[in-house]
């Protein structure tokens, strides 16, 4: 039997639909239905028919109604006291297989899986719940709450088409909720975001001024914050990253049909596929195209990286390629962790949801792959490599072996190359060149391009046989067999095509421009280019990207091995990059400052931008090659390029990178005498373990810099040092002693003209005496801030990050309508990791002025938001945040959030975040009768407020001490205390306990 109410109410058995006579017994049928699994009273199927007005024959005519559904459904109605019940399996409801399936798809591992089943879900519904029958009282309290199940099942099942790629139908499925349910935003959300990620842009923004014109015309309301939020990205082309990396495919691709096969069965089956073999054998070709092959299966898209196993230069490690693919991914940069642990965790769970080919390009080892393997079963990885990588077996990898190419596929490869009519002419020709290129496809390839034009091949194997490497008849020694190629491509080239080719032996990066291959051919670019167009139709290089060239990496080794000469140098390379890198990093980082350069240092000869933009694009294309010429660099323009990343530290650079780069050319600079490089590593050292939250290294280092930029004579320097000093000081935690010297850093620095580096000292001195309690002092310095930065024009970025230091101060204040004013404005500039902070701080207002619901949403919004590892401790003080207003939560969950939050703290030298969690701590344990606990946490709390100058958290600590405690005495210093700082809600607080305990 089957009991539908998703839609007009019937019953079906065997296929064949049995009749329920009457609205009024269909009414009784779908209210035991919509309830099945418990007793429906005899006052409530009453209420359901006729409301307040029923007949007094009712219950009489109820109880009539149940014996005709008996005669039809047999004993399937049970009955008792408490009413009447319907006693079938749930599976035989249609809403009790709607709400099963919709369980499946919850608890489903996989996004596939819960679309399936939530797919099966919605097409039970047949219209609206009980169509057709009964009152208002079912309206209300049955066909209502049903529809906002079946609307909740839709949105979470566009989120996940969504999130599968599948964005294309999420609109349609939406449509009928956006129209039944206007001014409900998630919908209409979900469209947009769909349209958006579907190229349509256009239809995105329209649906969003469609939902604004609805909303003012039924509310007088504009559309909330996520509608607004999205709206803002769409219109600033924040398009959503779907990676499509691959490298263009081989054209004409021939042969290894049969390890084609086995690759791409492993790849459909989301494992690990490793492709190795000797060099030059065509991994890499096969690998792409492969990939082009299974593109569609992956819709999140495709994920390709050079790891630089084998060519120029050391391996990339994990810790290098990892930024790379987190920014393919659309991680923001500032939303990035800094360490290399914190990014491999976001790096997965990035993936974990997502259907990703992850191409692993040329591998040196297991150790180099292992780290990169996405954590969940949605995402293939492949793998090149000449090495076996046995140790991935542990992965669960996969190998396929290349050998060389049979006469049959060399043959057709050069065919392909060089046209069949010159291959066909001389069948015993093109025999002996394949055994001479020893059937490797890239030694093919390369002699094919120097065919081109050729009146037949034996002039060309006699080249061959004349100047090579060494023979290419040496079976299995890729190195030697494909340099007779080689040579013979170098040899025919003109002479201003084989300096610029042997010279990019010098070249230390992953790849090339025109621009520094002008800068390595001592030419302009208009000649460089032409000579790069020269080189890859003689197949020695590859356009890889538009405008971006690189060697393969046997091609590397034999420019520098077999053509670099003497005399060439790559001083004019590594002052290009050096004065490119000056030019950008105070584009990129406005208070930025670097010490000015001396007739010693290389003339200026790099790019120039026209604007942060032109100079964050350099950046991000060159940013592997700056830290290549980084590790080759030595002397002084070592550690001038290292000083450049104080600017970019925050962009894609991990610190232990950069610690690394300038401890090595630290050792330089303190061999060769060298008081300013000395300094400025100091300098980078120290802002690198700020970042990595280690203030004492930090002290240590700015202590250094300072102390040798006034031996140098550079009062910036030593500003610019001593104002991280206070920074650093502050992090360890004492108010105490570090906010006389804050005061004195904004005096040096209001000595100057006023600046956004000013605006920025005023801001973080602001953080400062809010932590301290001063936040009257707080909000006087904080305005001033804004006003230099709305005078000097700072980035819009600064909005965001301001209002929301603002908030914070106005809550503090007990100003909460000022406080929730000034961070709705930051919210609509907040990015990444400042968004969260920003979420937390409105959360915490909301809470305050009593709305539950707003300020836990807000909260969970900010752990979302969050980046794990990101900087500041956001992710920690969401959840923070989320544990003390979000009431829903179970205790248990609650105190489980709190313990967990502050192990993190205490981990990463957080005290006033410590402290503050602490109090809430202790307010919640308080809240739910546990007083003891509250107690010794509360105790914990005024010890580390009292230590570290926290004047507000030790008032508040107090406060939750008088109410355990009953102590008037704790009460009235915690007001007298929030009345000196103008606390007022603190104030106010302290004093309705004191009067309590009175």
């Amino acid at each position: 039997m089957e009991i539908r109410v998703l839609g007009p109410v019937e019953v079906h058995v065997g296929g064949a639909e049995i009749p329920i006579e009457g609205a009024q017994q269909q009414c009784v049928l779908g209210l035991l239905a919509a309830h099945h699994g418990s007793y429906v009273p005899v006052g409530g199927l009453i209420e359901a028919l006729w409301e307040d007005d029923p007949p007094k024959t009712a219950k009489t005519i109820v109880q009539l109604k149940v014996a005709q559904l008996r005669k039809t459904l047999g004993e399937r109605i049970a009955s008792t006291t408490a009413g009447y019940a319907l006693d079938v399996p749930p599976d035989e409801v249609d809403l009790g297989c709607f709400r099963r399936l919709a369980a499946e798809g919850r608890a489903a591992d996989r996004p596939e899986d819960a679309t399936a089943a939530w797919a099966r879900a919605l097409d039970l519904w047949r219209g609206q719940p009980l169509q057709g029958i009964g009152t208002a009282w079912v309206e209300q309290r049955i066909r209502g709450p049903l529809l906002r199940e079946r609307w909740d099942l839709l949105e979470e099942h566009a989120a996940a088409l969504i999130e599968l790629g599948r964005h294309r139908e999420v609109p349609a499925l939406l449509q009928e909720l956006r129209d039944e349910e206007p001014l409900r935003e998630t919908p209409h959300a979900l469209a947009m975001t769909a349209l958006w990620h579907d190229g349509r842009p256009a239809e995105a923004l329209e649906l969003y001024h469609d939902v604004q014109r609805t909303l003012a015309g039924e509310l007088g309301v504009d559309p909330g914050p996520r509608l607004r939020d999205l709206h803002q990205r769409i219109v600033e082309g924040h398009r959503p990253v779907t990676p499509r990396q691959l490298p263009r495919d081989v054209a004409g691709f021939v042969g290894r049909q049969a390890e084609a096969e086995r690759l791409r069965r492993l790849l459909r089956g989301d494992r690990v596929a490793v492709v190795t073999g000797a060099a030059g054998i065509g991994k890499s070709a096969l690998a792409v195209h492969i990939g082009h092959q299974l593109a569609a299966d992956f819709p999140d898209g495709q994920l390709h990286v050079d790891l630089n196993g084998h060519g120029q230069g050391d391996p990339l490690p994990p810790e290098r390629v990892l930024p790379r693919l987190l920014g393919a991914l659309g991680v923001p940069a500032g939303a990035r962790p800094t360490g290399a642990a914190e990014q491999l965790d976001l790096y997965r769970s990035t993936l974990a949801t997502r259907r990703v080919l992850l191409l692993l390009d040329n591998a040196a080892h297991a150790e180099q792959v292992r780290p990169l393997l996405p954590g969940g079963s949605s995402c293939a990885v492949l793998v090149t490599s000449r090495d076996a990588l046995r140790g991935l077996a542990l992965q669960g990898a996969r190998s396929v072996r290349l050998g060389t190419f049979t006469p049959g596929e060399s043959r057709d490869l050069l065919a392909d190359l060089v046209g069949d009519d010159l291959i066909s002419a001389d069948p015993a020709a093109v025999a002996e060149l394949a055994e001479l290129c020893g059937h490797l496809p890239l030694a093919l390839a390369i002699a094919g391009a120097n065919l081109i034009g050729r009146a037949g091949l034996r002039e060309y194997i006699k080249e061959l046989h004349a100047d090579r490497w060494s023979t290419l008849a040496v079976e299995g020694d890729a190195q030697a067999t494909v340099a007779a190629a080689f040579a013979g491509s170098y040899a025919a080239l003109p002479p201003e095509a084989q300096v610029l080719f042997r010279r990019f032996g010098l070249v230390p990066g992953c790849d090339f421009t025109a621009s520094t291959a002008a800068r390595l051919a001592g030419a302009d670019q208009a000649t460089a280019k032409r000579l790069l167009a020269r080189l890859a139709s003689a197949h020695l290089i590859e356009e890889h990207a538009p405008g971006r060239y690189r060697l393969h990496d046997l091609v590397a080794l034999y420019a520098r091995e077999h053509c670099t000469a003497r005399d060439d140098d790559p001083a004019p390379l590594h002052a290009y990059y050096l004065h490119s890198a000056r030019a950008a990093a105070p584009l990129l980082a406005p208070s930025f400052e670097l010490l000015p350069l001396t007739a010693d240092d290389p003339p200026c000869d790099g790019e120039e931008f026209a604007d942060a933009g032109a100079a964050s694009a350099w950046f991000q294309a060159e940013q592997h090659n700056l830290l290549a010429v980084m590790d080759q660099a030595r002397g002084r323009v070592s550690w001038w390029l290292v000083e450049t990343l104080r600017a970019f530290v925050y962009q894609d650079y991990p610190p232990d990178v950069v610690i690394a780069l300038a401890t090595r050319a630290l050792d330089e600079a303190e061999r060769a005498g060298d008081r300013a490089g000395q300094a400025g590593m100091h300098h980078t050292l120290a802002n690198a373990s700020l970042v990595l939250s280690e203030p004492r290294e930090a002290i240590r280092h700015c202590e250094l810099a300072s102390k040798l930029y006034a031996e140098i004579g550079w009062e910036t320097g030593v500003q610019l040092a001593l104002t991280n000093l206070v920074v650093a000081k502050a992090g360890l935690g004492d108010l105490h002693e570090s906010m006389a010297e804050h005061e004195r850093i904004v005096r040096l620095w209001e000595a100057r003209e006023p600046t956004t580096r000013l605006a920025g000292i005023l801001e973080n001195y602001a953080i400062k005496l809010l932590w301290a309690g001063r936040a009257r002092e707080a909000l006087e310095r904080q305005l001033r801030a804004i006003r230099i930065w709305e005078e000097h024009g700072g980035r819009p970025a600064w909005e965001g990050r301001a209002y929301s230091v603002l908030g914070d101060v106005h809550v503090a204040l007990g100003d909460l309508g000022q406080a929730i004013g000034a961070y709705e404005h930051a919210l609509a500039w907040a990015k990444d990791a400042q968004l969260a902070g920003t979420l937390s701080g409105a959360a915490i207002a909301h809470h305050l002025r009593e709305d539950g619901a707003r300020a836990a949403e807000l909260a969970r919004r900010a752990v979302r938001e969050a980046p794990v590892r990101g900087p500041a401790g956001r992710y920690e003080e969401a959840r923070g945040t989320l544990a003390r207003v979000d009431a829903s939560l179970g205790l248990d969950e609650r105190l489980s959030l709190f313990r967990d939050v502050l192990a993190r703290y205490r981990d990463r030298n957080y005290p006033y975040f410590d402290t503050r969690t602490r109090v809430w701590l202790a307010e919640v344990l308080l809240g739910s009768g546990r007083r003891d606990e509250a107690a010794a946490v509360a105790g914990e709390a005024l010890e580390a407020a009292a230590r570290y100058g926290l004047r507000r958290l030790e008032g508040q600590a107090l406060t939750v001490l008088a109410q355990v405690k009953r102590s008037a005495e704790d009460a009235r210093r915690a007001a007298e205390l929030h009345r000196e700082y103008g606390h007022r809600l603190d104030e106010a607080r302290a004093r309705a306990v004191l009067a309590q305990v009175v």
